[in-house]
């Protein structure tokens, strides 16, 4: 009987793999078709590359990890799970003893009737020394304009992602020293292909689908031995050391320089694609013989792995009440920063290059 199973599970698994095989054979078959009647188009190199590399990526992720999973879940203990169950997630943080990694956008975890539940199982494994990593999205990344796309409009990703970074640099600021050196929150630049919940040997992975927020749709319950969590794990280590991802306290604030070094300022500040708007007060207390309209400064980027550069020259202007950008700055402002930002708003203005 054994030697039946034996053979069956075997021409199962042949089965399997020639119907993995058909499936990539017809996808290369309809995408050389497509490549070549579209070898007429403008641009068709860049275009080529932005359009396929996620879509590429998603197909191979879930031909060949995904597929692979559901037929184990029927033999093991990983399982195939509707949406994410957050209570049973946070006492998993709650009785946690090594490690505690999320990797998302932004996560409801820290909004609604489930923030307060979270932090108290986050302190209590702070406390027992659990080191604790997370990655969230940057809101000023190209990526959550993305996602908003993706969900129709119908979420403020951004508005999200700044409540979650202000809420857990709250929290942060609130532990005692010790406790503080176990929680490390990043801020990453690239939109992931998977969304990851692990507590020790327990991994719960998602993706993003369009119109439904990723714990909203089916969850993968996995662990980081297997073949899906060893590449969600890669990818978290792979975003965790990107040269884009900053730390938390990064994204809050940046180090201004004058130009000859006189003085330097962490100040917080927001950004659009193309202006810095900076929190002014000390700086401006701090040049009131002098002035600070026009004054010369140079702004110091740093990244998660320490590496930090200096910008190019810029010149300091008080934005005024009136101006008609002041309003769309102190909105960015209370995004990131919460209500009760009231401060002197002074803009990044480049050099304008001389005419020869």
């Amino acid at each position: 009987m054994a030697n039946g199973r034996r053979r069956s599970y075997i021409w199962g698994y042949l089965q399997r793999r020639r119907y993995y095989v058909l499936i990539a054979a017809a996808l290369s078959v309809v995408v050389v078709v497509l490549l070549l009647s579209a070898t007429s188009l403008s641009d068709y190199g860049a275009n080529l590359s932005l359009n396929l590399g996620a879509d590429l990526i998603g197909t191979i992720v879930v031909l060949f990890v995904i597929a692979p999973f559901m037929g184990r879940a029927e033999r093991s203990n990983e399982a195939v799970l509707e949406r994410f169950d957050h209570r049973a997630f946070i006492k998993q943080v709650a009785d946690a003893r090594q490690r505690v990694m999320i990797l998302e956008l932004w996560t409801d975890l820290l909004q609604g009737g489930y923030q307060q539940q979270f932090l108290t199982a986050l302190r209590a494994a702070l406390n027992r020394g659990v080191e604790v990593r997370m990655l969230l999205l940057d809101p000023d990344a190209r990526a959550a304009e993305q996602r908003a796309d993706d969900l129709l409009r119908q979420t403020d990703v951004v508005d999200n992602i700044n409540d979650n970074l202000r809420i857990l640099h709250e929290f942060r600021r609130d532990l005692r020293d010790w406790m503080q050196a176990n929680l490390d929150i990043r801020v990453y630049s690239a939109l992931p292909p998977v969304q990851m919940y692990r507590v020790d040997d327990h991994v719960i992975v998602s993706f993003y689908p369009v119109n439904v927020t990723s714990w909203n749709a089916a969850q993968y319950q996995t662990s980081p031995q297997a073949q899906l969590g060893t590449f969600v794990g890669t990818k978290f280590d792979e975003l965790w050391e990107a040269r884009s991802t900053r730390t938390l306290e990064q994204f809050r604030k940046i180090m201004l320089h004058a130009e000859d070094d006189a003085w330097s300022y962490p100040v917080r500040f927001v950004s659009t694609d193309d202006q810095i708007y900076v929190s002014g007060r000390e700086i401006v207390a701090g040049n009131l013989r002098s002035g600070i309209d026009g004054l010369p400064v140079r702004v110091e980027n740093g990244n998660a792995k320490g590496e930090t550069q200096r910008s190019e020259s810029f010149s300091l202007v008080p934005v005024e009440p009136g101006a008609d950008d002041h309003d769309i700055a102190h909105e960015m402002f209370r995004s990131k920063y919460g209500q009760n930002h009231h401060d002197v708003i002074l803009k990044l203005v480049a050099p304008v290059p001389a005419v020869e």
